[in-house]
C-alpha cells in the first residue's frame, strides 16, 4: 500500500490530481484502501488508471464490484458522474469501513448498538452457569473485551456506551 500511496503522492506533487478544498470530495473506498479525491473528471479518469497500474504492478486488482464512492458535499449530478466514472456503487455516510462505523458526523446511538449486541449475542452459546468464575473471567478478559477493543482503539466513543459493554461484562461475571 506503500507504493500505492507513492503513486497518489507523486500524481499531486506532479500538478496531476487537483488538491482537496471545501468545494466538493470524494471517499473511495478499496478494500483496505480510502482514497480523497475531486470528482472532477480528470481526477476520477486518473484514480482509475492508477488504480490498474498498480494493479497490473502488484498482481492486486482493484475490484470494484466491492468498491464504493462516497460522495461529499456534492450534488446529486456529480454523484452520478463520479459512481459512473469509477464504475462501482454510491453509498452514503454513515458507512462501514473494514468493520468500523465511519461518518461525516458524530456517530448516532444506533451505529454503536451494533457494536453492543456483537458482545450480547456471545452471552446465549455459553452456560455460565457451568463454568467457575476463573472460567467467566477468562471468557469476560478475552472475548467479550476484545470486540470492542479493535472500535474503541479507532473512535471516541461516548461513555454510556462503555457502560453497556461493562454491564454485559459483570452481567455474565
Amino acid at each position: 500500500m506503500d507504493v500505492l500511496n507513492s503513486l497518489f503522492a507523486r500524481a499531486e506533487v506532479d500538478g496531476l490530481l487537483q488538491p482537496l478544498n471545501s468545494t466538493g470530495q470524494c471517499l473511495s473506498l478499496y478494500a483496505d484502501v480510502a482514497l480523497f479525491i475531486r470528482p472532477g473528471d480528470e481526477d476520477m479518469q486518473l484514480t482509475k488508471s492508477l488504480l490498474q497500474i498498480f494493479g497490473e504492478a502488484s498482481r492486486l486488482q482493484t475490484n470494484l464490484h466491492k468498491s464504493c464512492v462516497i460522495p461529499i458535499q456534492c450534488d446529486d449530478s456529480i454523484e452520478e458522474v463520479v459512481s459512473n466514472a469509477q464504475q462501482c456503487s454510491t453509498s452514503t455516510f454513515p458507512a462501514t469501513y473494514l468493520g468500523l462505523p465511519v461518518s461525516d458526523k458524530k456517530l448516532r446511538r444506533s451505529d454503536l448498538l451494533a457494536w453492543i449486541e456483537k458482545v450480547a449475542n456471545k452471552l446465549p452459546g455459553w452456560k455460565a452457569s457451568l463454568l467457575s468464575l476463573a472460567g467467566r473471567a477468562v471468557l469476560v478478559r478475552f472475548v467479550l473485551t476484545a470486540i470492542p477493543i479493535y472500535l474503541l482503539v479507532s473512535l471516541k466513543v461516548p461513555k454510556w456506551f462503555i457502560q453497556a459493554i461493562d454491564k454485559i461484562r459483570r452481567g455474565f461475571l
